[in-house]
Protein backbone atom coordinates (compact mmCIF):
# COMPACT_ATOMS: atom_id res chain seq x y z
CA UNK A 1 0.00 0.00 0.00
CA UNK A 2 1.28 3.42 -0.81
CA UNK A 3 1.69 6.19 1.38
CA UNK A 4 -0.88 8.21 -0.03
CA UNK A 5 -3.34 5.07 0.50
CA UNK A 6 -2.32 5.04 3.47
CA UNK A 7 -2.65 8.46 4.57
CA UNK A 8 -6.34 8.04 2.95
CA UNK A 9 -7.07 5.55 5.17
CA UNK A 10 -6.41 6.88 8.33
CA UNK A 11 -7.89 10.24 6.98
CA UNK A 12 -10.89 8.01 6.42
CA UNK A 13 -11.10 6.56 10.24
CA UNK A 14 -10.86 9.82 11.68
CA UNK A 15 -13.93 10.98 9.82
CA UNK A 16 -16.12 8.33 11.73
CA UNK A 17 -14.48 9.23 14.96
CA UNK A 18 -16.49 11.62 16.60
CA UNK A 19 -19.17 12.16 19.32
CA UNK A 20 -22.27 14.39 18.55
CA UNK A 21 -24.53 15.21 21.08
CA UNK A 22 -27.80 17.12 20.66
CA UNK A 23 -31.12 18.09 22.71
CA UNK A 24 -31.94 14.62 22.97
CA UNK A 25 -29.09 12.41 21.90
CA UNK A 26 -25.02 11.26 22.24
CA UNK A 27 -24.38 10.18 19.26
CA UNK A 28 -21.04 7.87 18.73
CA UNK A 29 -19.60 7.42 15.20
CA UNK A 30 -18.66 3.76 14.14
CA UNK A 31 -14.46 3.79 14.32
CA UNK A 32 -14.86 4.78 18.02
CA UNK A 33 -13.39 2.44 20.91
CA UNK A 34 -14.86 2.53 24.06
CA UNK A 35 -11.18 4.07 25.66
CA UNK A 36 -11.88 6.78 23.19
CA UNK A 37 -15.38 7.58 24.62
CA UNK A 38 -14.08 6.91 28.25
CA UNK A 39 -11.08 9.36 27.92
CA UNK A 40 -13.12 12.27 25.91
CA UNK A 41 -14.12 15.16 27.67
CA UNK A 42 -17.29 15.82 25.38
CA UNK A 43 -18.68 12.68 27.00
CA UNK A 44 -21.29 12.72 29.88
CA UNK A 45 -19.65 11.11 33.67
CA UNK A 46 -22.38 9.04 33.95
CA UNK A 47 -21.86 7.32 30.70
CA UNK A 48 -18.27 6.55 31.82
CA UNK A 49 -19.31 5.57 34.99
CA UNK A 50 -21.88 2.93 32.91
CA UNK A 51 -18.51 1.92 30.84
CA UNK A 52 -16.49 1.45 33.83
CA UNK A 53 -18.99 -0.20 35.94
CA UNK A 54 -20.53 -2.47 33.30
CA UNK A 55 -18.86 -2.35 30.04
CA UNK A 56 -15.74 -3.07 31.12
CA UNK A 57 -16.09 -6.81 32.82
CA UNK A 58 -17.45 -7.79 29.40
CA UNK A 59 -14.69 -6.39 27.22
CA UNK A 60 -11.40 -4.90 26.69
CA UNK A 61 -12.25 -0.95 26.10
CA UNK A 62 -9.66 -0.84 23.28
CA UNK A 63 -12.61 -2.99 21.65
CA UNK A 64 -14.67 -0.61 18.93
CA UNK A 65 -17.92 0.02 20.43
CA UNK A 66 -19.62 -1.08 17.42
CA UNK A 67 -17.43 -4.69 17.07
CA UNK A 68 -19.26 -4.97 20.87
CA UNK A 69 -22.26 -4.18 19.79
CA UNK A 70 -22.41 -6.76 16.69
CA UNK A 71 -21.58 -9.63 19.19
CA UNK A 72 -23.70 -8.83 22.43
CA UNK A 73 -25.92 -11.90 23.21
CA UNK A 74 -29.56 -11.63 25.03
CA UNK A 75 -27.97 -13.26 27.80
CA UNK A 76 -25.10 -10.31 28.32
CA UNK A 77 -25.48 -7.69 30.64
CA UNK A 78 -24.19 -5.27 28.68
CA UNK A 79 -27.77 -5.94 26.35
CA UNK A 80 -30.11 -4.98 28.91
CA UNK A 81 -27.77 -1.91 29.58
CA UNK A 82 -27.90 -0.49 26.34
CA UNK A 83 -31.82 -1.75 26.24
CA UNK A 84 -32.01 0.63 28.96
CA UNK A 85 -30.25 3.59 27.87
CA UNK A 86 -32.84 3.40 25.14
CA UNK A 87 -29.85 2.86 22.03
CA UNK A 88 -30.92 3.15 18.50
CA UNK A 89 -28.64 2.25 16.05
CA UNK A 90 -27.95 3.78 12.42
CA UNK A 91 -26.85 1.54 9.39
CA UNK A 92 -26.65 0.85 5.96
CA UNK A 93 -27.27 -1.94 3.51
CA UNK A 94 -27.24 -2.26 -0.20
CA UNK A 95 -30.00 -3.74 -2.44
CA UNK A 96 -29.34 -4.75 -6.10
CA UNK A 97 -32.13 -2.86 -8.12
CA UNK A 98 -32.61 -3.24 -12.11
CA UNK A 99 -33.26 -0.33 -14.41
CA UNK A 100 -35.19 0.35 -17.35
CA UNK A 101 -32.51 -1.26 -19.94
CA UNK A 102 -31.99 -4.32 -17.27
CA UNK A 103 -28.54 -2.71 -15.92
CA UNK A 104 -28.25 -3.67 -12.06
CA UNK A 105 -26.81 -1.57 -9.78
CA UNK A 106 -26.58 -1.43 -5.96
CA UNK A 107 -29.60 0.99 -4.00
CA UNK A 108 -27.87 2.20 -0.72
CA UNK A 109 -30.54 1.89 2.08
CA UNK A 110 -29.48 4.28 5.21
CA UNK A 111 -32.51 3.08 8.37
CA UNK A 112 -31.89 3.43 12.09
CA UNK A 113 -33.81 1.21 14.25
CA UNK A 114 -34.18 0.47 18.18
CA UNK A 115 -31.81 -2.09 19.98
CA UNK A 116 -33.90 -4.79 20.26
CA UNK A 117 -34.87 -4.73 16.67
CA UNK A 118 -31.33 -4.42 15.83
CA UNK A 119 -30.16 -7.30 17.46
CA UNK A 120 -33.19 -9.45 16.43
CA UNK A 121 -33.13 -8.92 12.39
CA UNK A 122 -29.59 -7.08 12.19
CA UNK A 123 -27.43 -8.25 13.83
CA UNK A 124 -26.09 -11.20 12.08
CA UNK A 125 -26.47 -9.03 8.94
CA UNK A 126 -24.05 -7.12 10.53
CA UNK A 127 -21.46 -10.17 11.34
CA UNK A 128 -21.54 -11.38 8.06
CA UNK A 129 -20.90 -7.98 6.39
CA UNK A 130 -24.38 -7.84 4.60
CA UNK A 131 -25.14 -4.87 6.81
CA UNK A 132 -22.55 -1.78 8.18
CA UNK A 133 -23.12 0.41 11.22
CA UNK A 134 -22.95 3.61 10.76
CA UNK A 135 -23.33 5.22 13.92
CA UNK A 136 -25.16 4.82 17.45
CA UNK A 137 -26.82 7.09 20.12
CA UNK A 138 -27.79 6.37 23.35
CA UNK A 139 -30.85 8.75 24.74
CA UNK A 140 -29.86 11.44 27.44
CA UNK A 141 -33.04 11.32 29.17
CA UNK A 142 -32.63 7.45 30.45
CA UNK A 143 -29.07 8.22 30.60
CA UNK A 144 -30.00 10.91 33.34
CA UNK A 145 -32.43 7.96 35.01
CA UNK A 146 -30.01 5.50 34.91
CA UNK A 147 -29.13 3.85 38.29
CA UNK A 148 -25.48 2.84 38.76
Amino acid sequence: MSLSNELMKTEQVQDFKYIIQDTGNLYFGKELTYREIYDNEEVAFKFKAVINTYIQKEIDLNMKMVDHLAHISKEDFSYLVYDQLKLQVRFYYGVEKKNLFGKVKTKWIHTSCKWKDFVETYQDKVRSGEVTIEDVSISKFALMVFSL
